[in-house]
C-alpha cells in the first residue's frame, strides 16, 4: 500500500519550516517611538547658550523626554529626543554619562548614544539593549538667532 506522504515530498515540506523557524524571530521587545508634535523657536543666544560647534544643550518641555540640540557646524543643527528609543518614556529620559560629555544614558535599561565631536554619529547607539538610533526632529537655523526644531 502507498503512503500519503513520502519521503521526498516530507524533506519539501520540512526544509521551508526549518528556515521559517530559524529565521523569524520575536525577540523584537522595543516599542515603537510614540509620534508627538514638536515645534519649537528656539533662541541661540539664550535659550541654547550660544552652543559651540560640536557641542550639544538640553531643552526640556518638547518632544518626549525634552530635546538635545547639537551643533554639527556653523549653520547646521540636528535635534533629538531626550527618550530613549527601547523604552520611550518621560521616565527614562538620557542623562549624561562620561567625564567627557560623549555619550548618554538612559536612566532605566542603560542603553548608551553617542553625542560627540561629529554630526555622522550624533545620537547613534553606542551600547544596547536599544538597537535604534534617538529620534531625531528637523532643524532649520535662520542664519542669525532662531534655530526652529519640528517633526
Amino acid at each position: 500500500m502507498r503512503t500519503l506522504i513520502s519521503k521526498s515530498n516530507l524533506r519539501f515540506f520540512l526544509i521551508p519550516l526549518l528556515f521559517i523557524i530559524l529565521f523569524v524571530r520575536c525577540d523584537d521587545n522595543e516599542i515603537p517611538f510614540p509620534n508627538v508634535n514638536v515645534y519649537a523657536n528656539l533662541s541661540l543666544d539664550t535659550q541654547l547658550g550660544n552652543v559651540l560647534v560640536g557641542n550639544y544643550v538640553e531643552v526640556d518641555e518638547h518632544g518626549v523626554g525634552g530635546l538635545i540640540i547639537f551643533r554639527a557646524d556653523q549653520n547646521e543643527f540636528m535635534a533629538f529626543d531626550r527618550a530613549c528609543t527601547y523604552e520611550a518614556s518621560r521616565t527614562c529620559k538620557l542623562e549624561i554619562y562620561s567625564e567627557n560629555n560623549s555619550f548618554f544614558e538612559c536612566t532605566c535599561c542603560k542603553s548608551r548614544y553617542w553625542m560627540a565631536g561629529t554630526a555622522d554619529i550624533a545620537g547613534s547607539v553606542y551600547q544596547g539593549p536599544s538597537s535604534y538610533a534617538l529620534k531625531q526632529y528637523k532643524c532649520y537655523f535662520d542664519g542669525i538667532n532662531t534655530v526652529r526644531v519640528v517633526n
